[in-house]
């Protein structure tokens, strides 16, 4: 049971996360090409409705659509219960696509209006062999957090804009480990973004912007050792502080990025789950038995990047960027099978092509993983996975804006 709802709250996406724990920010491949340095306040695309509301009067009328491709391959080695029968080495190989849309509209000189979709959570892996050595651990994992979100900029004076999105977030998950498969869902919950960007100089700006917590609701159908039934639990998703400045300076721009989120809020998970009572009652157990209580007990993160581009001409941006993430797991032995967090390395590059009102932006990366070991207990069935990770991932994206 602690690996079917450990981690139902959040696209897609990852162990592939990027931003510490299960977070993302692949939603704007402009600023991945700068390692997400001045997200919100540089202003080539339109993601600061995700990023910086303020940031929205930087563009004028406009769209988005784009994607982003994680490709993530982690080697665990290791044994279950130090038992050299139940040893040797398995394999994480996941890809996601993970998708995005934006547009605006300015109303007059101060007020701005927009609207998008992005994923800022999520997370997906996937053991190749099912019947691996810690397959009572977790064998597949599938969660993504979706934000519908509304929003608007408003210039109080020429040198500072105040902005603001609200968002509806709609969560979906899938686990399975030997024996047991739960899928999951959500009442949708609300959250928002508040952001200010200030201009000292006409190319110098600075961001600051703080996203909401969300409470998700989670319950879903869960079948466990040929038992139906319903699980259910209470997921808080972490506010993050996020802290941004841009200065141009002839063909260069200089971009710089800091973002506190705080994952300690991921402390316990309370789980209600009828099919785990029943198998217990069924298996010689008291019915008066307590529904169990996980502990997770991560801790705050800090991501702090910087990134460059370079404006060769008129129609064609160079970028690069690099950014340290820290890992929200704070020991071995709440490092689970299903998310194998750890401190990493982000490099970046990318580049855009302008031809007419449209604009064609292209981005790589690849994150260095710090390895990381593990002596998780389960509390379902009370073996220990122990080994070290070895993880790394590739990132692509594309987009196509077209400004009115």
């Amino acid at each position: 049971m602690k690996k079917l709802l450990t981690f139902t709250a959040f696209l897609l996406t990852a162990s592939l996360a990027n931003a510490g724990g299960y977070q993302l920010q692949e939603y704007s491949t402009t600023n991945m090409g700068r390692a997400f340095a001045g997200a919100g306040v540089v202003g080539d695309d339109y993601s600061a409705i995700a990023f910086n509301p303020a940031g929205m009067d930087l563009k004028n009328d406009g769209l988005q659509i784009g994607t982003s491709w994680l490709s993530m391959r982690s080697v665990l080695t290791g044994n279950l219960d130090n038992n050299p029968a139940k040893s040797g080495q398995s394999e994480i190989r996941t890809n996601k696509i993970i998708p995005h849309f934006f547009g605006q509209k300015r109303i007059n000189e101060r007020w701005t209006l927009g609207a998008g979709y992005y994923v800022p959570f999520g997370m997906a892996t996937y053991y190749k062999n099912k019947n691996w050595f810690g397959a009572s651990h977790a064998i597949n994992t599938e969660i993504t957090a979706m934000d519908f979100a509304v929003s608007s900029s408003y210039k109080i004076m020429d040198n500072l804009v105040v902005g603001a999105s609200v968002f509806a977030e709609y969560l979906e998950a899938r686990l399975t480990n030997t024996g047991s498969d739960m899928n999951a869902h959500d009442n949708t919950a609300p959250g928002y973004i508040l952001g200010v960007m200030y201009k000292p100089f006409e190319d110098t700006r600075f961001g600051v912007a703080y996203r909401s917590r969300t409470i998700h609701k989670i319950s879903g159908p869960h079948y466990l050792q040929g038992i139906n039934g319903m699980d259910s639990t209470k997921l808080i998703l972490p506010e993050h502080v996020l802290l941004s400045a841009y200065h141009k300076m002839g063909k260069f721009g200089l971009s710089a990025m800091a973002r506190w989120t705080r994952w300690s809020r991921f402390d316990k998970l309370n789980i209600q789950s009828t099919a785990y009572n029943t198998y217990r009652i069924m298996n010689g157990a008291s019915s008066s038995y307590n529904t169990p209580t996980v502990d997770e007990d991560w801790k705050n993160a800090w991501m702090i990047g910087a990134g460059v581009d370079y404006y060769y001409c008129k129609n064609l941006t160079f970028r690069a960027g690099i950014a340290h993430d820290e890992g929200a797991v704070k020991r071995p032995r709440t490092r689970t099978a299903r998310v194998p967090d750890s401190d990493r390395w982000l490099g970046t590059i990318g580049a855009s092509y302008q031809k007419g009102n449209w604009q064609l932006d292209m981005s790589y990366g690849h994150m260095f993983w710090k390895n990381a070991r593990t002596n998780n207990k389960s509390s379902s069935n009370g073996t220990t996975l122990n080994g070290k990770y070895h993880t790394g991932l590739d990132l692509f994206g594309v987009s196509l804006q077209y400004n009115f």
